[in-house]
């Protein structure tokens, strides 16, 4: 698969790409007997990947993890659903989010970046901390220049949480049923995940050697805008979270670091003035005697930003 195969598949029509995603399903499940569950986090791309499955498998099952690091109306959102008959299973993590907090660190700049800090300070002689120093601005796998203050700061930054908060629960979850995932992921939506799709060639990934790294992903060629699309043109119904006045456009875990630093990240402001306890509970995790507060002041102070709860006030605030 090449780029520009990816960007002419990335222009077709909604149709067409929903036929595609039907297809994609379709292989998926009859290549392994049925034996596929809908991964569902409750947010927008998930739920239409959901309403995909079932146009072709109404009892198709899905499965929810409540990594308790969730906004409440997704949870509420995912629950009605179960009370209303879908077939969801819910998933708990062994960790809770400040549990990992504590043991691996915090959360911070993006999955990609948090991972090589983490090789930069305790494996040093790895090819993955050799990454973290390349100056080359052209390199996929880098830490900016501006971020490297995190190789020595005094708390541990990682993207451990993802790991054992969502990846590590819902794989052993599919052990123990037999089941293989149909992921709601876009290339659209980073370099890494673009990569992995021009990387792996097609929507399935079928390992008849390892059933492990079976998965699917319909979703892949679809854009944002398809998604809103879909949602508008057959009324599928959403949470509130992205529908309420003042919600959010993208969701994820509640006053996560990753993406944080971006000037139209409105996922920290909305958790304080909607949840204020919930918010207070996620600023003083803590690692190493630091609070994640002083952690998430630090790289939010890079980009000339701050804390929803201590931004300056100015002319609109009096």
């Amino acid at each position: 698969m090449t780029l520009q195969e990816l960007r002419e598949r990335q222009s077709w029509s909604l149709n067409k790409k929903i036929d595609h995603s039907l297809g994609v399903i379709e292989q998926y499940y009859n290549t392994l007997n049925g034996g596929v569950f809908v991964s569902f986090s409750g947010g927008k791309d998930s739920t239409v990947l959901y309403w995909l499955a079932r146009m072709l498998y109404p009892d198709i099952k899905a499965a929810f993890c409540n990594t308790r690091n969730e906004y409440p109306e997704i949870v509420k959102f995912v629950l009605d659903m179960k009370k209303n008959g879908y077939n969801i299973d819910i998933v708990l993590p062994q960790y809770k989010p400040h549990e990992i907090a504590e043991q691996f660190g915090f959360p911070l700049c993006s999955k990609q970046t948090a991972n090589l800090v983490w090789y930069k300070r305790n494996r040093p002689d790895t090819y993955k901390a050799q990454q973290a120093v390349d100056n080359d601005r052209t390199a996929i796998a880098r830490v900016a220049n501006k971020y490297k203050y995190l190789f020595d700061v005094p708390y541990e930054v990682s993207d451990r949480c993802c790991e054992y908060l969502k990846k590590k629960p819902m794989h052993e979850y599919a052990l123990a049923n037999k089941l293989n995932p149909i992921l709601g992921t876009m290339a659209c939506e980073s370099r890494v995940r673009e990569k992995a799709y021009l990387h792996a060639g097609q929507c399935n990934t079928f390992n008849n050697r390892d059933k492990r790294k079976q998965k699917s992903r319909p979703l892949s060629i679809w854009l944002e805008e398809d998604v809103w699309e879909c949602i508008r043109k057959n009324n599928i119904p959403i949470s509130e979270i992205y529908t309420k006045e003042g919600g959010l456009s993208r969701t994820g875990c509640a006053c996560c670091g990753f993406g944080a630093q971006f000037a139209d990240d409105k996922r920290m402001q909305y958790c304080y003035d909607n949840y204020p306890k919930l918010y207070d509970y996620f600023m003083k995790f803590s690692n190493n005697g630091v609070e994640y507060r002083e952690a998430l002041r630090d790289m939010l102070k890079v980009e000339g930003l701050y804390l929803p709860d201590e931004r300056p006030k100015d002319l609109f605030d009096i």
